[in-house]
C-alpha cells in the first residue's frame, strides 16, 4: 500500500508539473499573439458586408454588419467563445446590408465606440440602431472629417469621410478605412462609387494596400481600373450572396482584376475569408 501511495504521489507531481507547463506555454503564446497577431476576417454573410479585424493587444474591430443576423454566427466561428467585447464598431453606410446584423450585435456584445459617416442619422433603422447603441451607453462618433486610431507602433487604423473630399452626398457613399498593420495592410471603400475612388486618388496620399475589399460587392459603378492599379493589391475580396438578384459581381469587373493580375477571393464561393500577418 505504501508503495502504490508514493506512485500515486509521484504521478500527481508529475500530472501538477505538466499542466504547469502547458499553462506557462499557453501564457507565451497569448502575449506574443495578443502583441504582434493580426488576422482580418471576410464574413460571409451573404448578400452584405461584415468585416472582422483582429488586431494588436487583443483589439477588435468591426467593419459593418450584414442583412441579418447571420453574422452573429459569423461572429461565434471567428471569435473565442469568451471574447465578448469588440472595441469598435465601423459602420460605413446606412444601407440595411451593411447596418441591420449590428443591431443585434450591440445587444449581445459589450461594444466601446461606433463610429458611422455624419449625414446619415436621416435614415429609419440607423435610428433604431442609435437607439439601441445610446441606451447601452456606446461611445458614439459622428464623423465629419477623418480620424486615426493607433493600435501599436506598426498598426494604425485611418477612417476618412468622402464628404470632406468635396463629394456630393449620395446614397452609396461611405466611409474610407484603411488599416495598415505592416505587413499586412487591406483599404474598405464600403458601396462608394468612381467619383469617392476618384476624389480619393487626387488627395495625393497613400492608399495602396494588399488587400482591397471591392466596392459595392464588384459592382461596375466602381472598382475602376485607374484605382484598381493605384491601390495595386495582391487580393481583391469579394462579400457577396450567392446567385444575388444584383448580378455581383460585375463581369466586366471580374475580366478587369483578371487582366490586372489581382488575386480573386469571394465570399459566395469561399465562405469566410481569413487573412493572417504578424508584425
Amino acid at each position: 500500500m505504501k508503495i502504490n501511495f508514493i506512485k500515486k504521489g509521484l504521478v500527481k507531481r508529475l500530472a501538477t508539473g505538466l499542466i504547469v507547463i502547458l499553462l506557462t506555454v499557453l501564457c507565451f503564446f497569448s502575449v506574443r499573439n495578443k502583441i504582434s497577431r493580426v488576422e482580418i476576417d471576410f464574413l460571409d454573410v451573404g448578400q452584405g458586408d461584415a468585416s472582422l479585424l483582429k488586431l494588436p493587444n487583443n483589439k477588435i474591430v468591426l467593419i459593418d454588419g450584414g442583412p441579418d443576423n447571420l453574422v452573429l454566427r459569423r461572429l461565434g466561428e471567428n471569435l473565442p467563445f469568451y471574447k465578448r467585447k469588440i472595441d469598435l464598431i465601423i459602420l460605413s453606410h446606412f444601407h440595411d446590408d451593411h447596418l441591420i446584423g449590428l443591431i443585434e450585435i450591440i445587444r449581445r456584445y459589450e461594444v466601446g465606440s461606433i463610429i458611422y459617416m455624419r449625414g446619415m442619422e436621416s435614415s429609419g433603422i440607423f435610428q433604431t440602431f442609435l437607439k439601441e447603441a445610446k441606451e447601452r451607453k456606446i461611445n458614439l462618433v459622428s464623423l465629419e472629417n477623418e480620424a486615426n486610431i493607433k493600435y501599436s507602433e506598426k498598426c494604425l487604423l485611418k477612417i476618412l469621410n468622402p464628404l470632406v473630399l468635396g463629394v456630393k452626398e449620395d446614397n452609396n457613399n461611405s466611409l474610407i478605412t484603411k488599416i495598415d498593420c505592416s505587413p499586412l495592410s487591406a483599404l474598405f471603400t464600403g458601396d462608394s462609387n468612381y467619383k469617392v475612388e476618384e476624389a480619393l486618388l487626387k488627395t495625393g496620399q497613400v492608399w495602396s494596400a494588399k488587400i482591397l475589399k471591392a466596392s459595392h460587392h464588384g459592382s461596375k459603378t466602381a472598382n475602376s481600373e485607374l484605382f484598381l492599379r493605384s491601390v495595386n493589391p495582391d487580393i481583391l475580396v469579394i462579400s457577396v450572396g450567392a446567385s444575388n438578384r444584383f448580378g455581383h459581381p460585375s463581369a466586366e469587373i471580374l475580366e478587369r482584376v483578371r487582366q490586372l493580375g489581382i488575386k480573386i477571393k469571394r465570399t459566395d464561393f469561399e465562405g469566410t475569408i481569413e487573412i493572417y500577418g504578424s508584425q
